[in-house]
């Protein structure tokens, strides 16, 4: 019998952990989302640059920076190549991020970027509602409702066994 309340724990603590999943793929896709529009409003203005000068080409942007004579606007090469490096890493986790659930979960754990996990898990928001005390009242909900179950269904056993006059095929005498 132990056993059994053990298996449906399990269950129901693996369907809880198992909700979370497509909740923390959609805050990750979030948190891609905002750093991309983030970073896409400075690339703009870079890119228009690139679009008025240099036929769009940001690469012979940012080589025109690291070129120069001017010092300032050599150092300025520097913060350019990461944006530009930033939005070409965030493009693609979006474009990873469109693909199937199962796919999602398989690139996040394995190629996503390590610094944008740790903090989509550092700021993670459990939903439906999924608070540590939701969870702690589910199980001991569950727990509880098990054992008045089970109790129940024990009370009825034995009152049913007492109607009848009979125990374990025995006859009982009052």
């Amino acid at each position: 019998m132990l056993r059994r309340y053990f298996s449906l724990l399990l269950a129901l603590a693996a369907a809880l952990v198992g909700v979370q999943i497509p909740n923390y793929v959609t805050q990750y896709q979030q948190r891609i989302d905002a750093q991309y529009t983030e970073a896409m409003i400075y690339y703009r203005e870079y890119q228009a640059i690139a679009d008025t000068y240099l036929n769009g080409d940001m690469q012979a942007l940012l080589a025109a920076h690291e070129n120069s004579d001017n010092d300032i606007f050599k150092a300025e090469a520097v913060p350019l190549r990461t944006l530009i490096e930033r939005v070409e890493l965030l493009s693609y986790e979006q474009q990873q991020l469109q693909r199937p659930l199962p796919v999602q979960v398989w690139f996040i754990a394995t190629q996503a970027n390590p610094q944008i996990r740790q903090d989509t898990w550092r700021m993670y928001s459990y939903n439906v509602p999924m608070t540590t005390i939701a969870v702690v009242t589910a199980l001991v909900s569950a727990v509880l409702t098990l054992l008045l179950w089970d109790a129940c269904w024990g009370l009825l056993g034995w009152g049913w066994r007492r109607v009848r006059g009979t125990h374990k095929g025995r006859r009982v005498t009052p």
